[in-house]
């Protein structure tokens, strides 16, 4: 009978949760001129797949995080709990991106208008230049590739992130060139190599997904449209799902495995994925065991859970007991449920939550929500090829892994992961361009006779 009713307050919990989500989509749509790269869109899309569809799994019996020998099991009633502060969160993020669409259609007129500043070329291409030849020379001594060994010294340097980062900085060269120049065969070849030797690493994923998102803006952006093409879309769908096997089917091919053992492999946590069971879609259970787990630790940590921005740009291999970016959850872990010691996440939320507690959640969800907001229709009421746009653009294609791993994301994927393209941005502020008004950058580009703002304003 206990568990009957268990099960029904889940049920009616879920029934809430995707009424909630489906009203809060038809608002934005409505209200807020959603699009493909206004923020709200990769929130809906995380929550729905990772909320929503995670506690219907579970609902369908999915079993949840720690449900192994050993583990504490996260229980239906914590569940239900990070389902409703969840909920709380998208009304609350909602509501900020109204205001700030509703702020943006008021103040059009009393706002105090700067020029945009243009994208300037002679800083583009030698970024992008330097990042592209680093980026290869990363990849070479620290990825896996088929007949080729590291050194000693690149071996030295395997465990620092920076050999992680400095990686994707081909890719991201490349990105900056194609931001500029358009989808031309010279850049695009060279970028498709760059996303296979990703794809084969099977680790750090994010060097393939932030990469892929970003060029599907830019694809939206160029074309002056709101939404991609549905081929485009099933493509994006189509990456998004074998995003989860991809860790495996790497290993694999590094291990020499049979193509149908890799497949049958991969087609295994295929359909996990879609059976809402698949171990990277157990966000929602992370969530909840955070909050628990702070709960259970008894104090806020006030903000202190960012203070590893200080030190996160030091190599690890001049400094390896240096403080890291989660080490808040090793003070929360328990033997039962160790989080720190197997990579969990906490999520944005969690993060507000082991800060700032209720409050914190739904303060700082509004907030953070309102100010990308306001930096989403500040970008739109410029072109394309002006700084705010290329800016913006950045931020957004970093918004799912900030909505996943926490606002201290907003950092280490910015202003870490994504350096090259963020150094342009620096660079543009030390060496402003003369010529603002004339500038053929400030133009959009060549492709429908309509304009960018026009599409979103």
């Amino acid at each position: 009978m206990f568990a009957t009713r268990l099960q029904l307050s889940l049920f009616n919990t879920v029934a809430l949760d995707l009424a909630l989500w489906a009203t809060c989509a038809a608002a934005l749509l409505a209200f807020a001129r959603l699009s493909a790269t206004h923020p709200a869109t990769p929130y809906l899309v995380f929550h729905g797949w990772f909320v929503t569809a995670r506690s219907i799994a579970i609902l369908n019996g999915a079993p949840t995080l720690f449900s192994w020998p050993g583990g504490d099991p996260v229980s239906t009633n914590e569940i239900s709990r990070a389902v409703l502060l969840a909920d709380a969160a998208v009304i609350a993020v909602t509501c900020a991106w109204i205001f700030a669409a509703q702020r943006n259609a008021r103040g059009g007129k009393s706002q105090i208008h700067f020029e945009p500043m243009p994208l300037r070329r002679d800083i583009i291409q030698p970024v992008a230049a330097f990042a592209i030849v680093i980026g290869a020379i990363a990849l070479l001594l620290w990825s896996k590739i088929p007949g080729l060994d590291t050194s000693d010294i690149a071996a030295s340097w395997s465990g620092s992130n920076w050999a992680v980062v400095a990686q994707s900085w081909m890719g991201l060269g490349l990105l900056a060139l194609i931001y500029l120049n358009g989808f031309k065969l010279a850049l695009m070849v060279p970028f498709t190599a760059y996303l296979a030797v990703a794809a084969y690493q099977g680790n750090f994923r994010f060097r393939l997904l932030i990469p892929l998102i970003l060029l599907l803006q830019i694809s939206v952006d160029r074309h002056n449209k709101r939404w991609p093409s549905l081929k485009a879309c099933a493509a994006m769908v189509a990456c998004a799902i074998f995003f989860f096997p991809l860790k495996g089917i790497g290993q694999s091919l590094q291990s020499g495995a049979e193509p149908a053992a890799i497949w049958q492999s991969a087609e295994g946590q295929i359909a996990d994925v879609f059976r809402g069971t698949h171990p990277d879609e157990m966000i929602l259970d992370e969530l909840a065991s955070t909050l628990t787990l702070a709960d259970h630790h008894g104090k806020l940590f006030w903000g202190r859970t960012y203070s590893g921005i200080l030190t996160v740009t030091i190599p690890r291999h001049w400094w390896p007991e240096k403080p890291g970016l989660a080490d808040f959850e090793k003070e929360i872990s328990t033997a039962a449920r160790p989080i720190a010691a197997n990579g969990m996440v906490v999520t944005m939320l969690g993060e507000f939550y082991v800060n700032f507690w209720y409050p914190g959640v739904i303060l700082l969800s509004f907030a953070t929500a309102y100010l990308v907001g306001r930096a989403f229709y500040a970008a739109y009421r410029r072109g394309y090829f002006t700084l705010a746009r290329f800016t913006y653009l950045l931020l957004a294609c970093n918004l799912i892994q900030i909505y996943r791993d926490g606002l201290i994301s907003l950092f280490v994927f910015l202003v870490i992961n994504m350096m090259p393209l963020t150094m342009i941005v620096v660079l543009h502020f030390f060496y402003p361009s003369r010529v603002v008004r004339s500038s053929p950058l400030l133009q959009t580009p060549r492709v429908r006779p309509r304009t960018t703002e026009q599409t979103v304003s």
